[in-house]
This record gives structure tokens, sequence and C-alpha cells, in this order.
């Protein structure tokens, strides 16, 4: 797909600004077993917290709270600093002093991991549905981590649960596709997947296939699935594309769908048209152009819009608002039994965005890391911790590193341990 395997790194996306609390102010912060702390600025904290896969013990000053993350003043390798602490990082916090837990401040909360919600929250004789935004880049904002967490978020309430995936993207990586159709294939044994398109382009239209149902927004688009090579910018050709057109031929029609669809969005060469039945409303689709319809000629690759799409068949039909999907979905109201697919596709988001930040200072800090000083310890050391990070990056955000261009965890390890052995030498040839 035309952005996968950039060689580059991401560019910075703009920050959301986040409402800060004061000091004195009242503080929630939601962890992650759905529990609820609360507390002020300033309270002394002690923090249990998994950032990189290690879990740490912090204690400290809340010095502030921001909607993704917060701020404490700790002990950081024996010197006092502040440290930010992502809130989805955070699994225990007490207040140290007033002998109050996360366990005692702990309370139902709407669609956590750790309870189904309450009969206050969820009204039992309406049908519910979880909603899980996709957006940006296939393969790194947009992943399948998110589609199965929020399966497995749905499997608490039973099988039968309504998922809508609220598709826009321009698409993306092939290889996160295989993934992506694997997951979705497993939901859809238990669960009614929709997809909900605002825009789904090239990686983000194979994953809206997959659906069961899918609606357009009134300006959505679908489709333009052609695949490129990453290295030459080129599209594929012969074998390759003869496969990725069998492959997508088969996931258009595992969604209850023509294959023809999908060769008309991959292959300009490739002609779609479709007669309907004015009785019944039945489409036939044929890869030439005798149907009465034309819908994509040599030349062209397909992309839906609302209307088109609606009218062969391809689209269940077109909404704008939750309370017109409801309708569209036959539901009685828009009743979201969890917000739990929201937060964990917007705290992905923001793990993304603070990657690609910091991957491109640690980069530009590589060029020139302790050249000023001429000490040739001092330059290997400042290397070291630069190479330590980004190690740390390949296990918090594999995506990030894999599409960053920057080398790979072996050869960062590798290369670590030869700068090692360099000021091991160094540093015994200056005894």
């Amino acid at each position: 797909m035309r952005h996968a395997f950039h060689r580059t790194l991401v560019a910075i996306m703009a920050l959301v600004i986040a409402s800060v609390a004061f000091a004195g102010e009242s503080v929630e912060i939601r962890l992650k077993d759905g529990s609820r702390w609360t507390g002020e600025l300033t309270n002394e904290v002690r923090m249990t917290v998994i950032q990189q896969g290690v879990r740490m013990d912090l204690t400290g000053r809340l010095l502030k709270a921001a909607e993704w993350h917060v701020t404490i003043e700790t002990d950081v390798a024996g010197e006092t600093r502040n440290k930010t602490i992502f809130k989805s990082d955070i699994v225990s916090i007490k207040t140290l002093g007033a002998g109050m837990s996360a366990d005692a401040n702990r309370s139902p909360r709407r669609g956590t991991t750790a309870a189904r919600p309450s009969e206050s929250d969820v009204d039992p004789d309406q049908p519910g549905v979880f909603v899980l935004p996709l957006n940006k880049m296939v393969g790194l904002e947009f992943r399948h981590e998110e589609m199965e967490a929020i399966a497995e978020e749905a499997d608490k309430y039973g099988d039968g649960q309504i998922i809508v995936l609220l598709i826009d993207s321009g698409g993306g990586s092939v290889v996160e596709m295989e993934k992506i159709h694997d997951t979705l294939m497993d939901i859809k044994k238990r669960h009614r997947l929709v997809a909900w398109i605002k825009q789904a382009i090239s990686a983000a239209c194979a994953t809206a296939m997959h659906c069961n149902e899918i609606y357009f927004m009134t300006e959505g688009t679908a489709g333009a699935m052609t695949a490129f090579n990453s290295a030459t910018g080129q599209a594929w050709k012969g074998e390759e594309l003869d496969e990725w057109m069998q492959r997508a031929g088969e996931w258009m029609q595992q969604g209850g769908r023509s294959p023809y669809i999908a060769e008309a969005m991959i292959h300009a060469p490739s002609l779609l048209s479709y007669d309907k039945d004015p009785v019944t409303g039945e489409v036939t689709f044929y890869n030439d152009l005798s149907g009465e319809t034309v819908l994509s000629r040599d030349g062209e690759n397909l992309v839906f819009t609302a209307s088109t799409a609606y009218d062969c068949g391809f689209s269940d039909g077109t909404a704008d608002t939750e309370e017109q999907l409801a309708e569209l979905l036959d539901l009685p109201a828009w009743n979201e039994v969890s917000d739990y697919g929201r937060r964990i596709a917007a705290d992905w988001q923001e793990t993304v965005e603070l990657a690609n930040r910091e991957l491109r200072l640690l980069s530009n800090r590589l060029e020139y890391a302790g050249s000023g000083s001429g000490n040739q310890v001092e330059i290997i050391g400042k290397r070291i911790k630069i190479f330590e990070k980004f190690i740390k990056w390949h296990d918090r955000c594999p995506n990030c590193m894999a599409m960053s261009g920057l080398p790979t965890k072996e050869t960062l390890q590798r290369e670590i341990k030869d700068l090692r052995k360099q000021l091991s030498d160094l540093k015994r040839q200056r005894r």
C-alpha cells in the first residue's frame, strides 16, 4: 500500500492540548484494571507502573495531571527529577500518609476491563455497541492489536455483540493486513462486525471489506487497493500482483461480496460493471463492461462514494451520526456499552506521537552526541545510551521502529556490545 515500509521517520504530529489540573485541585486517575484513584496535586504518592514491559515502583510528589499523562517529582538515578508517566501505564497508586490506596478509591467504571458495567450505566433492555476508531496509517496507528483488545472486551458480555470499526485512513502496510485478516476472521465467529467509513483507502478498505456490514458517511470513500513496492515506489506486478489480487478477492468473498470488486480496486486494467434487478434489487457483477452500470473502466482504480457503494450493495447504508447508524443497525437507540475502544485507540495514538517525537530527537542527537568535547569515552557513552533508548522503543512501539528506518533490535544490541568493548579498551589504555 502507498505508505508501507517508509524508510524515514514519520513526521512529528500535532500535540493535543490537554487541560492540566492546577495545584490543590482534585485529580482522578483511572488505572489499568478500570479502578479509579482520586486525590489532589501535591499529594505524596506511591505508584506501580509498567513501561516498555518493565514494572517499576515510584514514590514522589504529584505535580501535574493532563488528559493522558501525569508528572511526578521522584528519584531518578539518585537525583530528584520530574518524570512523566502515561496514565495507561499506571497499575496502582497509593496516597502516602492518607491511608488510602487505589483499592479504597475503587469504583465501578463503565466498560472497563475489570468488570461489566452496572445496570445504571447500561440499559439491559437495549442492544449495545462497542466502537473502535481506526485512524491514520495501517501498520502504525491502525493495528490488529486494538482489534483483538476490543473483541476481548466485548467477549465479557457474551457472543453476538456489535463491534463498530470507525475507519478514517489512507492505507498502509500489506504485512499488517495479513494480521488484521486473521484477527477479524476470528472476531466474526462470535460478534457482529460493522465498518463505518469516513475514508477507507488501500489497506483500510481491505479491513472494511472483512466486516459483516459496511456503512458509509455521506462524504465517505473506499477503494484504491493497489499495492506498492516500498523500495521502488512502483505498483506490484507479476506474481506479487496476482497473489495480492487472489488474496484480496478471497477476503472480499469472505465478507459476502464479489471478488471482481477487489480486482477493480487493485489493478487499473481490471473492469467492473453490474446489473440490478428492478424488482428484487439483486445485483450481478461482471468483470467487463457488459453491465448496465459501469463502476471501473480501463485505467481506473475503483473508489466507491457513499452513493455508488450503496446502489450496488457494497454498502448497507449511509449515516453521519450515531443515531442514524443505530437506526440502520435496527437498534432502538445508540447504546454504547463501553468507551474502552475509544480509550485504547487514543492511548495508542499518543504512544505513537511520543515515539515519533523522541525517535526524531534521538536520531538528531546521535549525529553529534558528545562530539563537541572530542572525548571518545564521552562520545561512545552517549551513543550507547541512545541505542539503549532505541531498544526500549523496539519493545514499546515496534511498529514505529519498523517504519522509522532505524536499525533492528538485534543490530542495536550488537552495536552496543561493540561500543562497550571499545569503551573498555579506551579506559584500559588510559590507566
